[in-house]
């Protein structure tokens, strides 16, 4: 089997690191990189349930002080 290597340096050593410096979003991204170099081969979305959930719960709260609102006026 060929072994993968980073086409800016051509080290054969990678790493998955966390996406510290995304703007606009609130997923979870790891960076697949060169442990030589850093540069990104690949990204994978990391699905957090935490962060889904607490978003779903925003939402109904933010939902039912609306109708709160509604049925008082």
């Amino acid at each position: 089997m060929a072994q993968s290597k980073c086409a800016t340096c051509g080290s054969g050593r990678f790493e998955a690191v966390h996406a510290q410096n995304l703007e606009g979003t609130k997923r979870a991204i790891i960076f697949i990189q060169c442990a030589e170099c850093g540069a990104v081969i690949g990204a994978l979305d990391l699905v957090n349930v935490g962060i889904q959930v607490n978003q779903v719960k925003e939402d109904w709260l933010r939902l039912i002080e609306r109708l709160r609102t509604q049925f008082r006026s």
